[in-house]
């Protein structure tokens, strides 16, 4: 079975690293990307599966891109350090099917990834 095919998108390179080091074992990076522009170019060009993608990065953020994702197939997960019900709502409402706190990515993307392929929207649990 093909590996998911899949495209980061972080603006911090230490934290794109780490991102990259979480998926490659389970998944397929097509691709990453340092901004929002970037990003897109990326998913037109790759036509991933899903794509993580920072909250916010320079030229178009997480919302804004999940927003144009809706004319095509890929899949959108936002990370954030943002904790803000607001925010997270928004995301949603944009199309996004998983978000991630930064400070839990260990513990929860690989699991919100598969809730997103499963078109399963997944929140991680709020901080204590």
């Amino acid at each position: 079975m093909a590996k998911v095919r899949i495209i980061v998108a972080d603006d911090n390179p230490a934290f794109l690293q780490k991102l990259v080091s979480l998926l490659s074992a389970e998944f397929d990076i097509v691709a990453t990307a340092g901004d929002g522009e970037s990003a897109m170019r990326a998913i037109h060009s790759h036509k991933p599966d899903l794509a993580v993608l920072d909250l916010e990065m320079p030229l178009l953020n997480g919302i804004q891109i999940t927003q144009q994702l809706g004319k095509n197939n890929t899949r959108a997960v936002i990370c954030s350090t943002e904790t803000d019900p607001e925010i997270v709502q928004a995301a949603r409402q944009a199309g996004a099917l998983a978000y991630v706190f930064k400070l839990r990515i260990e513990r929860d993307l690989i699991l919100a990834l598969k809730s997103a392929l499963d078109c399963k929207f997944f929140v991680s649990p709020g901080p204590k």
